[in-house]
């Protein structure tokens, strides 16, 4: 009688377990990434510094570009948390507007090189031929060379173009936003690195659909009559995706941090947009004197950068198979 017992409950556990529905590899992916505490320390910094760049105008207690006659290169005080630069600007204001500048930069340039390198790679890898080997060796070229410097090339070939095709927008259509030299910055900035450091990411996602593509799988949904665009968006694009986030998470901050070089170079965003960099080369004529001109923008920068590297590394460590099964 106890065996028979035993064995009914064996059966019965045996049942609920094929009978359970399976867990979902994102749901894993996220109790993953949620027990690395590195990974989650840079992803609420990060939550925190976007929020921050959405409300700025909202938190900042002056203008980023008013001026105080009265407290003129001042050091942290109640009244001026971070102090003021040379021309009597609150400098925490504009560590905030700065804030918001890189991440506004960092979402357009990365979402940007995300597209176009999932696609460009993807469809090089699924097209082969001569089609493969243009793309190849344009990724290369692009790869050969220092991106940061290459950006600040384009940036500055660009400018006069970029300029006269604002000019000849406004004109057509009225636009006073193609008249802003902020916006005008904008452009420039987001299209040279955008043109840049999609070349990696192209890499990455070619690589990956070349592997995917001989896989069991696919052969058999090429088998039963599967269209192209069904395979790619059903089984190839799912399989990269978690690269492709990583790559998006590590970029982030790389891009911000680019942005912030561009400017410190005086081809970013310039005055009278606010750019952590910029503040950052405004400070180093007086740093001996007024340290906090450099240590403010700096010291930010790097806590926003290390942020999004540390939230990078936990996604990479969840979302990477080969991570997940050691």
């Amino acid at each position: 009688m106890a065996e028979t017992v035993s064995e009914t409950l064996a059966s019965e556990a045996m049942f609920s377990r094929r009978s359970a529905k399976p867990r979902s590899l994102w749901v894993d992916a996220v109790r993953t990434f949620r027990q690395n505490r590195v990974g989650m320390a840079g992803f609420v910094i990060a939550v925190l510094v976007i929020l921050i760049a959405i409300f700025a105008p909202l938190i900042a207690p002056y203008g980023y570009t008013a001026q105080d006659w009265q407290h003129i290169g001042q050091p942290p005080s109640l009244q001026h948390i971070m102090g003021t630069d040379a021309l009597g600007r609150d400098l925490f204001s504009r560590v905030l507007m700065g804030i918001r500048t890189a991440v506004m930069v960092a979402v357009l340039v990365t979402f940007s090189t995300a597209a176009i390198g999932t696609l460009v790679g993807a469809s090089a890898a699924l097209a082969g031929g001569w089609l493969d080997a243009m793309v190849v060796w344009l990724m290369d070229t692009l790869l050969a060379f220092p991106s940061l410097w290459l950006a600040a090339f384009i940036s500055v070939v660009a400018r006069p173009t970029t300029a006269r095709l604002a000019a000849s927008i406004y004109k057509s259509t009225g636009w006073a936003a193609m008249q802003d030299p902020v916006v005008f910055d904008y452009l420039v900035v987001f299209g040279s690195l955008s043109l840049v450091w999609w070349a990696g990411l192209g890499r990455l996602v070619r690589g990956q659909v070349l592997s995917l593509r001989e896989k069991e799988f696919i052969e058999a949904q090429k088998a039963i009559g599967a269209s192209g665009w069904w395979i790619t968006t059903r089984h190839l694009v799912p399989n990269v995706l978690g690269e492709v986030i990583v790559q998006m998470s590590n970029g982030f901050g790389g891009a911000m941090l680019a942005e912030s070089s561009l400017s410190f170079l005086g081809i970013g965003i310039r005055p009278p947009g606010a750019s952590l960099g910029a503040m950052i080369f405004d400070g180093m004529a007086t740093w001996r004197s007024q340290p906090y001109l450099v240590a403010m923008p700096g010291l930010t920068l790097a806590l926003i950068v290390a942020a999004f590297v540390f939230m990078g590394d936990g996604l990479n460590d969840a979302l990477n198979p080969r991570i997940r099964e050691r």
